[in-house]
């Protein structure tokens, strides 16, 4: 499995976790329910922006404290 296969079937996996709908994603991520679902079914990959925008609504690779403790262990603190 490569990592964009991974990256929407965890995207799909965490909407529903959080029990939402496709359209109640879209709306908290702020895009369209059907580019959502562009993007959970393989059919397209957002941009960087979106990626990380994505990721704030729906964190799947990437926690906002996890660039703060890279940061920190990188400084020393």
């Amino acid at each position: 499995m490569d990592i964009k296969s991974i990256y929407y079937e965890r995207l799909k996996e965490e909407r529903r976790k959080k029990g939402w709908t496709q359209k109640e994603a879209a709306e908290k991520i702020g895009i369209s329910r059907s580019y959502l679902s562009d993007i959970e079914n393989g059919r397209t990959l957002p941009s960087g922006r979106l990626f990380l925008g994505i990721n704030e609504v729906l964190p799947i690779f990437l926690l906002t404290n996890d660039a703060d403790r890279v940061r920190c262990s990188r400084d020393g603190n």
